[in-house]
């Protein structure tokens, strides 16, 4: 619950200071039509400097400044409605542990998915990765469903749903022990920080459960132990 408070504060904290900074803008509109977009370095009774997103800096009289509005971003964000996508994530598998405490069951996770957008609201692809738990090693292989809940804005929220199979790479020395994969999929919805053309910084959060088997082989007999670990999914990565 605590990392699940911690993320959940990053995500407001990220998405309200991009707000805050890039959903207004100063716009001077000057008696010689020019229309000049930017920040505010200083406005007195005489002149007023405006800083561009470019970077340049205009002084004016205040004489030729016919107006100044606040009025929302100018963006030339193009929105991605279909093609090839690509997302990259790593990040946590948390959980609490009642039983022992003094045994850590959070994982680390890494993926990388691939596929094809047909429009906003589905992205169908498939993904490979890595999941480290605390005894086990999965190498996760899944299909993926995404889809984005708005278009053309800063910070878009999207869905998204994983299922597959992971499989089981753990190592050991004893050759009465072993280890299979099992079912895996996994929920969950995240913010996508746009840069430009879809590209942007990903933040995600959702729930993950991996199966698997332990089977221990002694003097003719086998017994099997199902492995179900579930987990709280926190990540973070990029995409286009």
């Amino acid at each position: 619950m605590k990392s699940f408070f911690l993320f959940f504060v990053l995500l407001q904290i990220v998405s309200v200071s991009i707000f805050a900074q890039k959903n207004t803008e100063k716009v001077l509109y000057l008696k010689n039509e020019w229309v000049i977009r930017g920040k505010v370095l200083s406005d007195d009774s005489e002149k007023i400097k405006i800083q561009t997103t470019q970077g340049n800096i205009f002084v004016f009289s205040k004489t030729d400044v016919l107006e100044m509005k606040e009025e929302k971003v100018f963006s030339n964000i193009t929105y991605k409605t279909k093609g090839f996508s690509h997302y990259t994530e790593l990040g946590a598998l948390a959980a609490r542990n009642t039983a022992n405490p003094n045994v850590n069951t959070s994982a680390f996770s890494f993926q990388t998915v691939n596929g094809y957008k047909f429009n906003q609201y589905l992205f169908v692809g498939g993904g490979i990765g890595i999941d480290l738990y605390a005894t086990q090693t999965f190498i996760p292989v899944f299909g993926s469903l995404r889809g984005d809940f708005v278009r053309n804005k800063a910070v878009i929220p999207f869905y998204f749903f994983d299922i597959g199979y992971g499989k089981n790479i753990t190592t050991n020395e004893n050759p009465n022990l072993n280890f299979n994969g099992g079912t895996l999929w996994g929920a969950g919805i995240g913010m996508k920080v746009i840069f430009n053309n879809s590209t942007g910084f990903l933040l995600s959060i959702g729930y993950r459960q991996q199966q698997g088997t332990e089977i221990i082989n002694m003097m003719n007999l086998s017994q099997e132990t199902r492995l179900n670990y579930q987990r709280l999914a926190l990540r973070a990565g990029f995409s286009f």
